[in-house]
This record gives C-alpha cells, structure tokens and sequence, in this order.
C-alpha cells in the first residue's frame, strides 16, 4: 500500500475521528497510533512510511472486528466502548 492509496481510503471518514489500530485477527486488539512517523529510503531508493503502534486500548469491539471481516455476524450484545480512552 502506499501513502496515496492510505489516503484514499480515508477519504470518506469523518477527518475528527480518532485513529485506531487492529491487530491480530483471531485475539483482536484494538491500539492507538503513536505521533511519530518514520521515512525511510532503502539501498535501492524504495521509500518507505512506518507508522508506530501506540498504546493497548482494549479487545477489539466485536461490531469493528465484524465490518472489517475478521468475525462472523452475530447476534451479541454490543460490546462496552473501551476504546474511548485516550
């Protein structure tokens, strides 16, 4: 993926909505990104963008793991909104 496609995709959001991150699929967490943002061009002049994990909010909300189809639809409860915190 490259920056441009990044914000692409982005486009459409809400640009006041807080940024989070998923990881790992079959035990979901959702994390904060930190503020720094790493540049980098290798040997062969290939650039590269790191963006830093922040800080473990919570277990991924179950609705959020479902939209970007990392579980099935399911009937549950919504899940408390953890990842409020900053």
């Amino acid at each position: 993926m490259t920056v441009a496609e990044l914000i692409e995709m982005l486009e459409g959001c809400n640009p006041d909505a807080e940024v989070r991150l998923a990881e790992q699929p079959r035990w979901a967490f959702a994390y904060t990104l930190d503020d720094r943002v790493g540049e980098y061009t290798d040997k062969d002049n290939n650039d590269y963008v790191y963006l830093v994990e922040g800080r473990q909010l919570a277990y991924l909300n179950s609705k959020v793991a479902q939209i970007i189809g990392w579980s099935e639809d399911t009937d549950d409860e919504d899940d408390e909104d953890d990842e409020n915190e900053d």
